[in-house]
């Protein structure tokens, strides 16, 4: 989590509201959108001095804007250069599908058929989103390049990290990444779906053919 608040702190200064907003939005599938998750980490990043912060008034609310600091960039660079992990990707559930079988067939197969649900449902998400972007995709790009440059320190940093020449070129791979990660997650719902659902049919057919055999 601390350094998907360094990675969005990159972007822009961002409330914890505005951070948990574009967790919910684009991380669900990465990270815990839990309030108490994004406060953690912001404690952890304040006493590593890597984030600060300044206080505004907005409608009679004092709200906090956080900001990255040249230990926050550095601590990004050495996570970013780092190659992906697949120990970390693995999820735990996983282990739960392992030992499946060792409960009755009844419970396994409903048990399938709540995950698939839950897997089309995030699915419908993640194409509602990919919809949204292609409408959007060219509008957004310049959007932030616009903003960016008006803010030069922030325009900097990302020069000085992306080793890129020019702003636009920034702002393209950082949408192209994010696009990628996009359909890395929508094909892997599909095919897990598939899978699923095979497996699902399988045990069905077996169920029918004991019940016949009875």
């Amino acid at each position: 989590m601390e350094n998907i608040i360094l990675s969005l702190l990159l972007l822009k200064s961002m409330t914890i509201y505005e951070m948990r907003a574009f967790i919910q939005k684009n991380l669900s599938m990465v990270c815990s959108d839990s309030m108490g998750s994004i406060q953690s980490a912001l404690k952890k990043l304040m006493e590593k001095e890597c984030i600060t912060f300044r206080e505004y008034a907005q409608k009679g609310v004092l709200k906090k804007e956080y900001q990255i600091t040249e230990a926050g960039i550095q601590q990004f660079k050495e996570w970013i250069e780092v190659p992906m992990n697949l120990q970390k990707v693995k999820n735990m559930e996983e282990g739960k599908f392992f030992f499946l079988g060792l409960a009755p067939k009844e419970i396994r197969i409903a048990s399938m058929k709540r995950y698939v649900e839950s897997l089309q449902s995030e699915l419908e998400k993640l194409l509602r989103i990919e919809e949204n972007i292609e409408q959007i995709k060219n509008d957004v790009i310049q959007m932030n390049v616009d903003r960016i440059k008006k803010e030069p320190d922030l325009q900097n940093q990302l020069l000085d990290i992306s080793g890129e020449d020019t702003l636009e070129n920034i702002v393209q791979n950082i949408y192209d990444y994010q696009l990628y990660d996009l359909h890395y997650g929508l094909k892997r719902l599909q095919e897990d779906i598939l899978f699923y659902e095979e497996i699902i049919e399988r045990e069905v057919s077996h169920w029918s053919e004991s019940g016949a055999k009875k």
